[in-house]
């Protein structure tokens, strides 16, 4: 393994001018066009082509490389929609092991097993659309493009010198990349000043946009359908982890939107009746209310979504982390009304 050449980007980022910034998204996404353009007849990860995989799990793409497993076997789209099932399937612990503490909206275990199997039948169905295959093209790209990731020249941080942290990259669905937005560009709010955008970050998000569509056209696509017809797909697999709330979220919508959104013949997953749309509906702010306050205070601590902090910033975020928790605490407990801070307590 070779010494990654040059200088995080997130240790530049801040010092480099506008034009610089835009000149490396637009360096950055040449790079990768290099990586997306790249055809692949099947799904999975790459493996060396000597790697001893089963005859019936593997691809060969050339005297180098080969197309093998990845969570399951994943060949066509058909057997990708079920193996993501099976991954959320294979996440889900006994019942007589589950958890006790879980939040309000998570679902027990027979919950999630009977979503999982209308979720199962949906993605079928939405499988066959001829739009969703055409957005469906087995791609592989990064799967975690941020600053931290990215090395650039200390004497010109418009020049790349090294991407690293591919270990977990594999070919998916070209869709599956396409509503990832690095932390590059994504519009942030001002630090100091309300309804104002930190310095620069919506030209950054602007010069995404187009880099993305002009040098990677196979994501592009995606990125300008209908978000509706793939959150199903994006989110299934990992409903221990979000909660039962989050998917039957996704599937009630699509239900809803079925005919709308232009699919053949009726969703296989029923309609809610009112009474469990009510509950739903219910369990729902609750559970974007915990991910509401997750995203306040990444932004708030300037840390990543995955809680990843630079090492020389650790001290001080963690100072901030518990300053902002007393205060939390301390405006909980200051509530009368039991049942208006229900809510927070909670989650």
């Amino acid at each position: 393994m070779e010494h990654a050449a040059g200088i995080q980007l997130s240790q530049k980022w801040s010092t480099m001018s506008l034009s610089q910034q835009i000149r490396c998204i637009d360096s950055i996404y040449r790079k990768l066009k290099e990586v997306v353009d790249i055809e692949f007849p099947d799904y999975g990860s790459m493996y060396f082509a000597h790697t001893l995989l089963e005859a019936a799990s593997k691809r060969s793409l050339d005297q180098e490389f080969c197309i093998g497993p990845h969570c399951g076997s994943r060949g066509d789209l058909a057997s990708y929609c079920d193996g993501l099932v099976d991954v959320a399937v294979s996440r889900i612990p006994p019942v007589n092991v589950a958890p006790q503490n879980l939040r309000r909206y998570h679902g027990s275990v027979p919950m999630h097993l009977h979503l999982l199997e209308f979720g199962r039948t949906v993605l079928n169905s939405m499988s066959k659309d001829h739009r969703i295959q055409s957005a469906a093209t087995p791609t592989l790209f990064h799967p975690d493009l941020h600053k931290r990731n990215i090395f650039v020249s200390d004497d010109d941080p418009t020049v790349i010198t090294s991407i690293i942290d591919w270990q977990s990259a594999s070919i998916e669905p070209a869709f599956w990349y396409a509503d990832e937005v690095p932390d590059f560009a994504i519009t942030s709010p001002h630090p100091s000043f309300e309804n104002q955008l930190k310095p620069n970050s919506k030209q950054c998000a602007k010069a995404f946009e187009i880099c993305t569509q002009f040098h990677l056209p196979k994501l592009a696509s995606p990125r300008a359908m209908d978000e509706a017809l793939f959150r199903p797909f994006r989110y299934c697999y990992r409903t221990w982890k979000d909660g039962a709330v989050a998917f039957r979220h996704d599937l009630d919508k699509t239900s809803e939107r079925w005919q709308e959104l232009g699919l053949v013949g009726s969703c296989p997953y029923p309609a809610p009746t009112s009474e469990e749309m009510a509950t739903h509906q219910k369990e729902y702010k609750y559970f974007e209310a915990t991910h509401d306050l997750k995203n306040y205070l990444t932004g708030f601590l300037n840390t990543a979504s995955d809680g990843w902090v630079p090492l020389e910033e650790w001290e001080t975020v963690k100072l901030a982390n518990r300053e902002l928790f007393e205060i939390m605490l301390e405006t909980v407990q200051s509530i009368e009304n039991p049942e208006d801070d229900e809510l927070v307590k909670d989650e």
